[in-house]
């Protein structure tokens, strides 16, 4: 008879298997994926799904519904899809100087944006990073590129202005065409040309090109509006794109105690960075945060700050006091620029120009 086997060594060596908390971008695609899954069926009038290949894999992914408020919409037939070297600052510089609104991003593991989708206006521009051993590459691998971008604005002189001082090219100044436009050419930083148009009122003189005010001219074209109407929604374009929140910010009393309240109510992960506690909630997809607020636990509320997302907030300060409203203070923080205002209620909000990468 032999004695009964003992224990496996190695078994007293093995560790109870502990969960890791995924990669926030991992989770954040994942939890849009499950979302989408989630959503009803579109109808059956609606395309077909189909499949695409992205720039960030060679795996084949189904597009099936977007992120956008517009998916009800179909996306046009056709949209330019750019190539571009630092496709994170590219995006942020097409958001500021064009009004560009992201609706769609993927960023691959390498941190590579594999894919995004902009909005201007009403329509759909794709963009990625360069990737060379797929041979894709921007405009500075071939020395230039011959392709031109053509967008309507109200106000040529201001988006030309805006553009060269964010680092593009000034081609072509500002100047009356005799077709009724008012025409600029740039290339922004990222190597792709830009016919920036803007029509001129009827009642505008004819001219052709030789004829035309002196470039750098903001006579002509300046201010106005235009009213666009695809059939499905319609909007405004102004020479600068329409003010939007861009963070808030919920003001407690007691931060620690609001991270474990609204932690658990609405599973929110708080990076806890502010002194005072609270700190930025990083798994939302609308930016915002927790902070101390400067009141007494007798005002029977939390105020919310919301801080307004601008291309410069001095201008819109200058406009705050002109329509009766006040400037309180001006802070430079690692975000950016943002100055504090009252209206003429009283009423307090934030003027915000987002540092890069915010």
């Amino acid at each position: 008879m032999t004695d009964a086997p003992g224990p496996d060594p190695l078994s007293e060596l093995r560790l109870p298997v502990a969960p890791l908390a995924p990669r926030p971008d991992f989770a954040r695609d994942l939890r849009r994926q499950v979302e989408a899954a989630l959503r009803p069926a579109p109808p059956i009038t609606d395309p077909p799904a189909t499949e695409e290949a992205t720039m960030a894999t060679t795996e084949t992914t189904t597009a099936t519904t977007t992120t956008s408020p517009s998916a009800a919409r179909t996306k046009p037939a056709l949209s330019p899809y750019l190539a571009v070297p630092r496709a994170t600052e590219a995006i942020d510089w097409y958001r500021d100087v064009l009004g560009a609104v992201e609706t769609l991003r993927y960023v691959g593991d390498d941190g590579r944006v594999g894919h995004c989708e902009l909005v201007v206006g009403g329509s759909t521009i794709m963009l990625a990073d360069e990737f060379p051993e797929m041979g894709v590459n921007g405009p500075g691998f071939y020395g230039g590129t011959s392709v031109m971008l053509h967008l309507e604005v109200v106000d040529v002189d201001y988006t030309f202005e805006r553009a060269v001082a964010a680092g593009a090219q000034g081609q072509r100044e500002p100047a009356d065409q005799g077709h009724g436009n008012r025409n600029a050419t740039i290339v922004d930083p990222y190597g792709h040309r830009w016919m920036l148009s803007q029509p001129l009122p009827d009642d505008a003189p004819s001219s052709s090109s030789d004829e035309a005010e002196a470039p750098g001219s903001t006579e002509a074209g300046t201010g106005g509006e235009a009213t666009v109407d695809d059939g499905n929604a319609s909007w405004t374009v102004t020479g600068r794109a329409p003010v939007e929140p861009g963070y808030i910010t919920i003001n407690p009393t007691d931060p620690a105690r609001a991270n474990a309240f609204f932690g658990t109510l609405f599973a929110w992960q708080v990076e806890s960075a502010h002194p005072g506690g609270g700190g930025h909630v990083a798994n939302t997809r609308f930016p915002m945060g927790i902070a101390p607020g400067e009141y007494g636990a007798d005002a029977g509320h939390a105020p919310t700050t919301v801080y307004f997302r601008v291309d410069d907030p001095e201008h819109y300060a200058a406009r705050v006091e002109e329509l009766g409203g006040r400037v309180l203070a001006r802070n430079d923080y690692d975000s950016g620029a943002s100055i504090s205002c009252e209206d003429d209620q009283g009423y307090r909000f934030e003027l915000w120009q987002p540092a890069p990468g915010y």
